[in-house]
């Protein structure tokens, strides 16, 4: 092994002793790979940024007291870039509904961008703009005027 997985290696060991030392149970552990972040984090040693990283999913076993707390440790680790605890029995369970053929429509089409265009309030700027586009369309159309009789 190299330096890298040594450290990583570590990293590991210390973040699941930290957590069986706090009581948790950890049911399993998976490695999601070596991947790019959502968005740039910043190293704690280096203050450089970070754009990759490894990711790790524990699934554990404990309160929500003892997640807390021990959540606290780690984000002070300096080799771990960002963690991150879920409680799985606040997540929504049941079948989620697709509306992919709503989605599909053209915006105009929508159901929801009706809704919003209904309740749509036009701001100061948006009156502007509408009242002088249909000034520049009236002043565009051409006026007939009368024309006088001829002078005798």
């Amino acid at each position: 092994m190299n330096s890298f997985q040594n450290d990583l290696f570590s990293v590991l060991k210390r973040s699941a002793t930290t957590l069986l030392n706090h009581g948790a149970v950890i049911k399993d552990m998976k490695s999601l790979g070596y991947r790019d972040l959502p968005f740039k984090r910043w190293s704690k040693q280096t203050n450089e940024p970070v754009f990759t990283s490894n990711f790790f999913l524990m699934n554990t076993y404990m309160s929500m007291d003892t997640a807390k707390s021990t959540r606290e440790i780690l984000r002070n680790d300096l080799d771990i870039v960002y963690i991150s605890i879920i409680n799985q029995k606040e997540q929504p369970k049941g079948e989620i509904e697709c509306d992919f053929e709503e989605i599909l429509k053209p915006p105009a089409e929508r159901a929801s961008v009706k809704a919003l265009r209904d309740g749509q309030k036009v701001g100061h700027f948006t009156r502007q703009m509408i009242y002088k586009r249909t000034e520049k369309e009236w002043k565009a159309i051409p006026k007939s005027y009368p024309i006088a009789p001829p002078r005798q």
